[in-house]
Order: structure tokens, then sequence, then C-alpha cells
């Protein structure tokens, strides 16, 4: 069966190897003259920093899987223990981040009234919401809103760069959503996922997982699928147009003649997708193109650490929108995982924009450098002069999951349902961390040829 596949990110590679590995003969076309997409490592000088995503949870099996499977699951590095230690910047100060209930009863994180509240969270019952629920209106629901404003948004800034009151609940964090409609508490709910998980111990971190990648960086991933595919990857070839045929599809792209396909798998952002499949499915133009995606830039910077003003003990610290600053957060990446700053030095990666202030993402390198320095010097004290310095901008980084993605998917697939042998994936979609790009491409071998 040939398949083509759209993009070659992440979730075009992944999907990639499964599908040969099912017995297909695949070809990914990247319209790029490297593949990997949001996932670049740089090496420069001994500084290693990550473009995209710096690194993944290990609490789903499938990516831990896909490394095992391309030869890099002996490979797999666990942050380091530090990186339990978080912080919050609230009221002009880093607060560190409770690890457990106890530390959160003696913690000033919380008000004693916001404490007192989040503890009786299992005494609040279900609500009957029509519709929609934002994951700021949830957690202000279950948990209080103190924690809403300032747990619950940073979490959301963590990992989407967005606006907690736009996002949908059950589409951004679904298993919150389904631990209230289970168990009728997220507590309850937490409890029986820690129990599951001790019942069958893997080799993964737990429920919640551990931040890990690989000695190179993420790029370690990208490098071992491209490998491993070899020249069925076809980079510089940018899709133009999809035609039916009698037998199958044709991918039209520049820089070849079409590739013929039994089946094509769209992993692209959806308004690409959009665009790709609107002379065949004007139906699903309207859904795909109205889902959003954040703006962010990466700015990375390196400090002798002799000369920093407080110890780097942490994974970082995140910025809840009530604090109204430039900086999103701040991962103090050398204390992660070795080898990204020479030594004597430390490397900070800073994320700016996003839902929130997606237009500082157009300033010129010198005015983020300045605002990213204030922020952090208000956060931590004087810094020294930097050693080295990097701004990466992504105008498109993260999709945004607002108030009705589900539904927009949902009419989206059904628009392209009557085009047998069309499919989705990508971070648009189903999930935007890696390993959630990685679980679409373990289930596409069978949704792929069922069509057979």
């Amino acid at each position: 069966m040939r398949v083509a596949i759209v993009g070659g990110g992440v979730s075009g590679l992944a999907a990639a190897f499964r599908l040969r590995a099912a017995g297909c003969d695949v070809t990914v076309l990247e319209g790029e003259g490297r593949v990997g997409g949001k996932i670049r490592t740089e090496r420069a000088d001994g500084w290693t920093f990550e473009h995209g995503p710096n690194g993944f949870l290990d609490s789903r099996a499938g990516i831990v899987r896909l490394a095992r499977d391309l030869g890099l699951g002996d490979r797999l590095v666990r942050a380091a223990p530090e990186a339990k230690r978080r912080y919050l910047w609230l009221d002009g100060r880093l607060c560190p981040v409770p690890a457990g209930p106890g530390a959160l009863l003696k913690s000033d994180l919380l008000s004693l009234r916001g404490r007192l509240r989040l503890f009786a969270e299992p005494l609040v019952g279900r609500a009957d919401v029509e519709g929609d629920e934002s994951v700021f209106d949830f957690a202000a629901r279950r948990l209080g809103r103190e924690v809403a404003e300032k747990l619950v948004d940073a979490m959301v800034t963590g990992v989407y760069a967005g606006d907690a009151r736009l996002l949908s609940v059950s589409a951004a964090f679904p298993s919150l959503a389904r631990f209230e409609a289970e168990y009728g508490s997220l507590l309850r709910g937490v409890i029986a996922s820690v129990r599951s998980a001790r019942a069958q111990p893997t080799d993964r971190g737990g429920v919640f997982g551990k931040l890990t990648t690989f000695p190179g960086g993420m790029g370690d991933l990208v490098d071992a699928l491209s490998a491993r595919l070899g020249d069925a990857v076809h980079t510089g070839r940018r899709v133009i147009g999809l035609r039916r045929q009698a037998a199958g599809w044709a991918v039209d792209a520049t820089g070849g003649q079409a590739v013929e396909a039994d089946a094509v798998v769209l992993a692209t952002p959806a308004a690409v997708t959009a665009q790709l499949v609107g002379r065949l499915a004007p139906a699903a133009v309207e859904p795909l193109e109205a889902i959003p995606y954040a703006p962010a830039a990466v700015v990375v910077l390196g400090f002798p650490k002799a000369a920093m003003p407080r110890d780097l003990d942490g994974f970082g610290f995140l910025v809840p929108s009530r604090e109204k600053r430039d900086v999103l957060g701040v991962v103090w990446c050398s204390v992660l995982f070795p080898g990204r700053a020479p030594d004597g030095h430390v490397l900070l990666r800073c994320i700016v924009g996003g839902a929130r202030r997606p237009e500082l993402v157009a300033l010129g390198d010198d005015q983020l450098l300045g605002r990213v320095r204030a922020d952090l010097e208000a956060a931590m004290g004087r810094l020294p002069e930097a050693a080295f310095a990097r701004v990466v901008r992504w105008p498109a980084a993260i999709p945004q999951y607002t108030l009705g993605h589900a539904r927009r998917v949902r009419a989206a697939r059904d628009a392209l349902a009557p085009l047998a042998g069309l499919h989705l994936a990508g971070a648009g979609f189903y999930g935007v961390s890696v390993p959630e790009c990685v679980d679409r491409a373990d289930a596409l071998p069978a949704e792929v040829m069922s069509i057979r």
C-alpha cells in the first residue's frame, strides 16, 4: 500500500515509521530544507539548546516505545533530580511550588482560604455545564479562584503559552475532565491513576512522567527517524495540491513529479491543511482555519555561573498572567540536562509572546533581549554580561485548543470522510506534545489500512 505523508515534522516522520513497519510503501514530502518541524537542537561554541520542545514526559508508552524501536531506548536522559523543584513568580518574587499536599499546607503560596478551598475539592459536586468549559472556569469551580489564577494559569502557560480563559478543558486537558466525569473529583481521579500505575510497573516515569530527552537533545529523535526512513524522505518539496484518481491520490509537489498514493496523511498545520483540502472538501476549510496558533519567541541566554545572583536549583519558573510580565517562563536548562553549557556557565531558555503577548514576537532582537533581561533581573537579581545570546522566533508556535476545538476537529473530519484515504495528523488536532503526536502516529496504520 502506497502512502504519501505531507509534512516532515515529528508527526509525519513517526507516522511514516509506523506505516512502513506495517508494510506500507511510504513517501514523506517536506517543503522546508530540513525535517523535524519545530524540533531542532542547535549546538554553538559549547552551548546546546532547543528551538522547540525542550523534552517530553515519559508517562506515555508510545514515545518510550518509539525510542526503543529506533535504538534509542538505552539513551534516554531523564532530567536531574533538581527538576522536581519548580518556582512561580508571584508578587515580585520566586516562590517554590510545594512538592506535595503536606508542603502545600505549610506554604504561603496560597492564602489560608485558598488552601482550604483547594482541599475541599472532593466535596465539590459535578456541575451540569452546558457546552464547552474553559480551563480557567473549570479550575475555579473545582479548585477555587485563587488556585486557578496562580497555579492553573501558570500550568497553561507552560504547556500551551495560552490563555486559560480561552482554552477548552476537555480538549486541552482531557484527563482533568475525565477525572471529574469518572470519579466526581480530581483528587480521587489522581489517586486512582497513581494506584493503577503502581499496579502495572513499567520503565516509564509514573502517572505524571519525568522530563526526558536524549544525549544530543531532541534532535536525536528526528535524526534517528530520518536515518531509518532514508530516501523515503524528500525535503524541499512543498505540496501544492491533491487530486483524486481512479486508484487513489496524486500529490502535486514542487521539485519533481506528482506522487501517486493509495492514501495520504496530512501532518501539516491546520491552516496549511485547509488550503490543501479546500477544493475537495470546502466544508472543512472553516473549522480548520478556526484553529489558532500562538506565536512565541525563544530567547536563550548563557552566563558565567560564578557571577549569577542566585543558585539555579531547580527546573526554572513560570509566570502567571496576573503578574503582567513579558516573559512567560524560564527553564534553567543547564541544571536539567548535562552538557547544555560550557564548563563554568549556565544556560537559560526564556519564552516570550504566546496568546497573552503575541505582539512581542515581532520586536527586534535587541528589544527582546532587553525585555527578557529586565524580567530576569526583577526575578533573580542583577545579572552579569551574557556570554551567549540567541533569539528564535516561531510565528505559529503552538496550536490553541480554544473553546469548541473538539467540535471543529469533528466538523473537519466529517467533511473529509467522503474522501477515502485522506487522514489528519499533527499537533493541531489530537494533542500538542511530542508524545501525543507519536500516539496519533501509532493509531494511523490501522486507520489507513482499513480502506483496503
